[in-house]
């Protein structure tokens, strides 16, 4: 069989692309990987050849099929490796139900705070209502590592983990405020090895996105 074909985005922004990534490293799936420079702002994706939303990220997975959106792909990664989600079925749906929280919720967060992991700045720039999502976000962190007892979210590494990834570099791009325990949590993901690849990644890249670099 072929390997698969993930379409990625810059690693330094594309928060997207990093869930994927990290949930088929830990699946332990060989795959190609291909990237793609996102646009500046006001830009249009041209990625309409690659995916069916014209979206990175997208998994090609050979003979015209080609899986989009970041969730899906992690689904594919655990039919591949069961292990990314928790083998007791009601911490399974949980770490499932955090997975989609994250899919669908916290825009203020996202648009105070885009992913930019070479950078360091504060949290000025940020709203009040980025701000009670970041404090909510933490909230869940310490809600969930006391029912599991960590040392990941729902015990070990599982696909929720895979989808707070970029909220984990946000939390250091922009000083966000945090509890203790957020803290551990962060500096136990950063020093995860595929979560530290991904970095280090990131830090090798030269292109920059002045919409973020300098907002």
């Amino acid at each position: 069989m072929t390997k698969p074909r993930l379409h990625i985005g810059d690693k330094n922004y594309s928060s997207w692309s990093m869930r994927p990534w990290l949930a088929l490293r830990h699946a332990g799936v060989a795959f190609e990987e291909v990237s793609h420079a996102l646009p500046e702002l006001g830009g249009k994706p041209s990625f309409g050849a690659i995916s069916p939303n014209a979206k990175v990220p997208a998994l090609d997975l050979g003979g015209g099929a080609v899986v989009a959106e970041s969730l899906a792909i992690c689904e594919w990664a655990a039919e591949q490796q069961p292990a990314i989600w928790p083998k007791d079925s009601t911490a399974r749906a949980l770490a499932r139900a955090a997975a989609a929280i994250m899919h669908s919720g916290f825009p203020n967060l996202r648009n105070d705070a885009p992913m930019n992991i070479k950078r360091r700045t504060d949290a000025s720039r940020m709203t009040a209502d980025g701000l009670a999502d970041a404090a909510k976000v933490d909230e869940f962190w310490r809600e969930w590592l006391a029912r599991s007892g960590g040392p990941f979210l729902f015990g070990q590494w599982s696909i929720a983990d895979a989808m707070y990834g970029p909220v984990v570099t946000r939390f250091v791009t922009y000083a966000i405020p945090r509890s203790a325990d957020a803290q551990a949590y962060i500096d136990r993901m950063w020093a995860e090895p595929h979560f530290a690849a991904w970095v280090n990644g990131a830090e090798a890249e030269t292109r920059t996105l002045p919409r973020s670099d300098e907002a």
